[in-house]
């Protein structure tokens, strides 16, 4: 049975995909090798030079890699404040960092907080001085259809805890050491002997950090209210490249390409060969150029048309292309009166999806936030895209088919009962488990 067990990326290929280093292309130098070197045995020592030559090339492949990926190692090192395992972190099945203070702080303020950044982040006291703090891992798909997904720990999570957290607090009261690794195998820190006589009572004035926790609700600077509007989404996905591409393929829609290239293109020969030879080449490259530019107008156009596949339903759907590019999909409904909210519960906890990793049908809405009264959050499992096109490789979107579902099970009849205002849609590129 061992044997029909997918076998997971490498501890390397891991990184490598942590710190979004280009693939090597080993395949082809490991080819040229031991066919040179085949050559090479068999009498022709001529051939052992191009063989070295592409060894060398392997070689220097490695030794790349493995730079980048020291760099990246060495990211934490502007933190200001000593840090270890930040390798066994990003590997870990369960990412968990441990915290030394060189005074005591508010449990209370931290979890607050962790948990407007990530309601999943579980956080707890150690001793007077420290505090652990778990996170969830994020899932990057397979390169290859059928391969097993990338898991890592979420560097920008963790850049998010840093920034929000993590320095204000360094900057307050002060970092003695940060411990990372994998819950089930890091040793819980012992509070060390601070010599400096810095070692203080528990703090009553928490100055910046105090300031930054206790910001409106949820505690977070980057978590705004934008007038009487719900709180603002995260809208990383729109910066992926070949958004336009993306947005067709999650929608399930053929994006133009080469017919429309190729066609374009024959035309221009056509067209160029009534002036001659000459005019046929020139022809076809102007063909060539404006298809491509026809196909790129075209792709963009079908894109931002995709928010119509949904219709109009008496209620505004925002952002609804940037959800569909979303590993994490996400989105707020603002309600004009109140709404039966076991109603509501229930009515999501029927739509299921089809998980390929269980091989079972599972809960499609994953987690239910009132953030608001009348404005509730609703993160969704995202679904699995393989684009027909080598330029992209599979990424995690929100799923078209079930919002169609989830369009008439649920928001057009709670529309009718409650008045929906707006649908907000967003959330983060990366899928986190």
């Amino acid at each position: 049975m061992a044997a029909l067990v997918k076998k997971g990326p490498s501890d390397h290929a891991r990184l490598v995909r942590a710190f979004d280093i280009a693939p090597t292309k080993r395949g082809l130098a490991l080819t040229i090798t031991t066919g040179f070197g085949a050559i090479g045995v068999l009498g022709a020592a001529f051939a052992f030079l191009p063989a070295a030559a592409a060894a060398a090339g392997l070689g220097a492949f490695a030794l790349g890699d493995r730079r980048a990926i020291a760099r990246g190692l060495r990211e934490l090192d502007v933190w200001g404040f000593p840090i270890v395992g930040y390798r066994a972190w990003l590997l870990a099945d369960e990412p968990t960092f441990d915290v030394e203070l060189r005074r005591a702080v508010e449990l209370q303020i931290l979890v607050t907080s962790a948990t407007a950044i990530d309601p999943a982040i579980a956080i707890r006291r150690i001793n007077e001085r420290s505090f652990r703090i778990v996170t969830r891992r994020i899932a990057l798909p397979a390169t290859k259809e059928g391969a097993t997904p990338t898991y890592l720990g979420d560097r920008r999570l963790l850049r998010e805890l840093y920034d929000r957290i993590l320095g204000p607090l360094h900057a307050d009261v002060g970092i003695v050491t940060m411990q990372m690794g994998d819950r089930a195998t890091l040793p819980e820190l012992a509070p060390s002997a601070l010599t400096d006589g810095s070692e203080q009572p528990a703090v009553h004035g928490m100055g910046v950090f105090r300031d930054q926790a206790f910001a409106a609700p949820p505690a977070l600077q980057s978590l705004v209210h934008s007038g009487t509007t719900s709180l603002a989404l995260t809208q990383d996905a729109g910066r992926l490249p070949s958004r336009s591409l993306r947005v067709l393929f999650a929608s399930g829609r053929a994006p133009a390409g080469a017919a429309l290239v190729g066609g374009i293109t024959f035309g221009g020969a056509i067209f160029g060969a009534q002036l001659g030879v000459a005019g046929m080449g020139v022809g076809t490259i102007g063909g060539f150029i404006g298809g491509v530019a026809a196909a790129i107008t075209a792709n963009r156009r079908n894109a931002k048309a995709t928010a119509n596949l949904i219709g109009w339903h008496g209620f505004e759907i925002e952002n609804y292309d940037i959800w569909l590019l979303s590993g994490r999909p996400m989105f707020d409904i603002e309600i004009e009166r109140p709404a039966d909210r076991d109603w509501l519960l229930e009515r999501l906890q029927g739509i299921v999806a089809y998980s390929a990793e269980a091989k079972r049908n599972v809960a499609w809405v994953e987690d239910v936030t009132w953030l608001e009264d009348r404005i509730v959050r609703i993160e969704t499992r995202p679904t699995l895209i393989h684009p027909s096109t080598s330029k992209i490789p599979p990424f995690y979107g929100g799923s078209h088919v079930l919002f169609q579902h989830f369009l008439h099970v649920v928001l057009i009849p709670l529309h009718a009962a409650s008045k929906i205002s707006i649908v907000r849609m967003g959330g983060h590129v990366d899928r986190r488990v």
